[in-house]
């Protein structure tokens, strides 16, 4: 694997970790007599086989980075995501902001492979959260701390028995949490976990990842059987060959979600913006 590559897999398999248990679903209610890993292995199940169905939406994020809080409107597309920034600490964006914003992108907007290159890793991204699904019910000890409202709720603890193969493996099986469980449709609202343990890669010539990196994840129901991640904090910190330094802290809310046309471009949603932007001026 090449070095570039791979500390972008290990940055992004913590999310990863994270987020394969927010999401899952079946049609009918828990059972009464299901175990918790019963609950957690039909979400997962369900939720791999609802992976295929993809949907595009519209709404505003708003970004906490650097000190700086960013609202943007983010159109996803069945290419790349377009982010259009609103305002920077409760102010509208400068005109340097917005010239930088433009060509970013008409970069990408006439740069077709760098497109189909961020749609492949995000094609890669997707398979290895799959293959984490798979493995979530073994990799983990469940533990039923019973309801709470419409919710289940349910910690996990690492299986001293599972024997992870890879290194996003390794670091979704160092993850100690807690999730609650929406009852009615099997959806995760609520995650929250952390590394109780530091993830080392070749006794720690290779890298690790730091101890008490934490992330909470909180989901939203749209419609029946629709749910969207509506926050996200993550905090991990580590290392990689050559002192190559591997942090991840993100900060962000989700609202305002819109359906759009399932195969909507990346240039239509740049026009969608764009037309937006002169309908304010009017």
């Amino acid at each position: 694997m090449e070095l570039s590559k791979t500390t972008f897999l290990l940055v992004h398999a913590y999310r990863f970790a994270a987020f394969t248990f927010v999401a899952g679903m079946v049609f009918t209610p828990a059972l009464p007599s299901q175990t918790a890993k019963e609950l957690i292995g039909d979400a997962c199940y369900n939720e791999l086989q609802q992976r295929e169905k993809r949907t595009l939406w519209s709404y505003v994020a708003e970004r906490h980075s650097n000190g700086h809080v960013f609202r943007e409107q983010v159109i996803e597309t069945v290419e790349v995501p377009v982010r259009h920034l609103l305002a920077v600490d409760g102010n509208p964006p400068t005109s340097v902001q917005l010239k930088e914003e433009n060509d970013r992108h008409q970069e990408l907007l006439k740069n077709a492979s760098r497109r189909h290159a961020i749609w492949k890793q995000q094609d890669n991204d997707d398979k290895m959260m799959a293959e984490l699904l798979r493995i979530i019910p073994e990799a983990f000890v469940f533990e039923d701390l019973g309801k709470e409202g419409q919710s289940e709720r349910i910690a996990f603890h690492p299986n001293p028995e599972f024997q992870p193969k890879t290194y996003e493996q390794r670091i979704l099986h160092a993850l100690d949490g807690i999730v609650f469980v929406d009852l009615q449709e099997k959806r995760i609202v609520l995650l929250s976990g952390s590394l109780g343990t530091p993830v080392v890669f070749g006794y720690g010539v290779i890298g690790h990842v730091e101890q008490g990196g934490s992330t909470e994840i909180t989901r939203v129901r749209l419609s029946p059987q629709v749910w969207k991640t509506s926050a996200e904090k993550i905090d991990i910190d580590g290392r990689f060959v050559m002192l190559k330094t591997i942090n991840k802290h993100q900060n962000e809310s989700r609202s305002g979600f819109e359906p759009i046309a399932p195969d909507t471009t990346f240039a239509q949603a740049l026009d969608k913006i764009e037309k937006n932007r002169l309908a304010l001026r009017e």
